[in-house]
């Protein structure tokens, strides 16, 4: 069963609240609002070394892993990941929504969301207290943010059910058809 951690916005609200989470039950929905188009937000969550599946739903809205119906009209998110020490690990973009998976090593991480044009500039810098560089825009949309984080559901042991549910129709099928013929072993 993947496991993994995750800490309601810091910097955002003005307590944290440490949740830890059972996949696949569905993991984390985190919403919220950046106070400008150049704030960030800070998502620490912790992996033990499973594919997390990371996915935006404020520019389109939609429902998120939670079940709660997130509406459009968000900005399109870029979303920075850093390790626990703040060392850059990777940074995701689209046009709109993200919607991407990543298998990290086991530990502690964060997840910076903050809006297109404001970036960590990877390429000068090595670590998040360097800071982001640029200035952001909500272009013409509101300061909403929702992200997903989700351990994806390892499909092995469902796999393993119906092909073991498989294999004893197969053989009950053989012993039915073996006795018709008059056949009492195999």
């Amino acid at each position: 069963m993947n496991k993994f951690t995750i800490a309601t916005i810091l910097g955002i609200t003005t307590t944290a609240t440490l949740v830890t989470l059972v996949a696949p039950a569905y993991g984390a929905s985190l919403t919220g609002s950046l106070a400008n188009a150049d704030a960030i937000a800070s998502l620490p969550f912790n992996s033990d070394g499973s594919e997390l599946t990371f996915r935006s739903l404020s520019y389109n809205g939609g429902t998120n892993a939670a079940g709660t119906v997130i509406p459009a009209g968000g900005f399109s998110p870029v979303l920075t990941i850093f390790t626990a020490s703040g060392s850059y690990f990777n940074e995701y973009t689209d046009v709109e929504d993200l919607n991407f998976t990543a298998t990290l090593l086991p530990g502690n991480y964060q997840a910076v969301i903050s809006t297109f044009g404001r970036f960590f500039d990877s390429a000068n810098k090595t670590n998040i207290s360097q800071g982001f560089d640029g200035s952001g825009d909500f272009f013409g949309r509101n300061a909403n943010y929702a992200v997903d984080i989700v351990a994806v559901p390892e499909p092995s042991s469902s796999i393993g059910i119906m092909l073991a549910g498989l294999s004893a129709f197969k053989l009950k099928r053989k012993l039915v058809a073996a006795k018709k013929a008059g056949l009492d072993r195999l």
